[in-house]
This record gives C-alpha cells, sequence and structure tokens, in this order.
C-alpha cells in the first residue's frame, strides 16, 4: 500500500529563484572535464542545504586551471586556494593531483556561496553565477532579486535583504571567479574525462 503526505517542498526539479548567499554541499554530479583548449576544469554542482530553498541545486560552477600565463596560474590558485579554504582544507598541505582526484574528495564537503545572476553570451539567458565562495554561515539568505526580466535585474517587493541592491551591484563588479565562466557557453561541449588518479590530497 502506497502511503504519503503530498510536500511540495519535497520534490525533483526545485529551483533556487533568488540571487543571495546559500549554504551548500558540493554535490556528487561534480566533475572535472577538459575545455575546448584543452584546460582541466571542475565543474561543480551545489546543492541548497537550508532555508525556502532547501534541496534545490545551483549548478555548472566551472573553475578552469590555466597555467599558460604567470598571471593565469596565479589566479588559478588563488581560485582553488578560496575553495579549499571554504571547505575547511587543511592550511599549508602541498596539493599534486588532477582536477578529477581534486573533484572527487570534494563531493559531499560544505561551503557557503554568494550568487548573482549573470547573462550568458551563449543564449542569452540568466543565470545564477558564483561570486564567492566562503565557509559555512549560521544559515543561507536569499536576497530577493529574481530571475531579470527584460534584461534588467528587479528585487521582489519584500525582498529579505535589508541593503536593497547595494550589496549585488558590488558583488557583480568583482567577481574572483569571472574567469571560470569564460568558457562556460556549454560545460560538457566537445569535453573530455580526465582519467589520472592521484591521492595527495589536503581533505
Amino acid at each position: 500500500m502506497v502511503n504519503f503526505t503530498v510536500d511540495y517542498n519535497n520534490t525533483f526539479g526545485k529551483a533556487v529563484e533568488e540571487a543571495g548567499s546559500y549554504n551548500v554541499k558540493i554535490m556528487d554530479s561534480s566533475t572535472a572535464k577538459q575545455t575546448k583548449k584543452g584546460k582541466e576544469m571542475a565543474v561543480l554542482n551545489y546543492e541548497v542545504l537550508d532555508g525556502k530553498y532547501a534541496g534545490a541545486a545551483i549548478r555548472y560552477h566551472n573553475i578552469v586551471w590555466d597555467d599558460s600565463t604567470e598571471e593565469a596560474l596565479s589566479l588559478s590558485i588563488k581560485r582553488l586556494n578560496t575553495l579549499m579554504k571554504a571547505i575547511g582544507a587543511e592550511d599549508g598541505k602541498q596539493v599534486n593531483a588532477t582536477m578529477e582526484a581534486i573533484v572527487k574528495q570534494l563531493h559531499g564537503k560544505k561551503l557557503n556561496i554568494t550568487v548573482d545572476w549573470e547573462q550568458s553570451d551563449y543564449n542569452g539567458k540568466w543565470n545564477l553565477d558564483v561570486k564567492s565562495q566562503q565557509e559555512l554561515k549560521e544559515k543561507s539568505e536569499p536576497n530577493g532579486v529574481f530571475r531579470p526580466s527584460n534584461g534588467t535585474k528587479k528585487a521582489a517587493e519584500t525582498s529579505t535583504n535589508p541593503f536593497g541592491n547595494t550589496t549585488q551591484s558590488k558583488q557583480t563588479t568583482s567577481n574572483p571567479f569571472e574567469q571560470t565562466t569564460l568558457e562556460n557557453t556549454d560545460p560538457f561541449a566537445k569535453s573530455k574525462d580526465i582519467n589520472i588518479p592521484d591521492e595527495d590530497l589536503p581533505f
């Protein structure tokens, strides 16, 4: 006999509808790929842990390892260090591993991410883009800024963010992960899995 209570909060396909700051865990669907230019890339998917969007997913945060120049390498290291600090990895630990090995160890790790709406250069659609990563906070905090319509960002009339759009505007002007979205037209287009294991990881 089937016996259950209809619960709109316990469904597949739940979506995060507002920008803001969310406590998340890195989903097992996160994977390592290669960009069209052959660079190693982590494709991270996040599941919201608490609040009204608990269980909803924020997908396709691409972090590219680019060592083509000293500046690109420095930025790549800083992005991964930011992620490692957010999940509580051991400070000072040397990492010498493939992106695939790193991503596998990231599965299930918890952190807080700040997201804002960004328009895709590929299809013109607005999607949530990761602006920063930090340690878990007391709770997730949607800020009332919903998916833009007619090309502009619009906040809800009853925003949960007491600072309105001020904080959001600052986030969009400085994104430490900006380079990770340059090749994010389709995270799985012409990509290849990386199958070289490495166990020397800090977490």
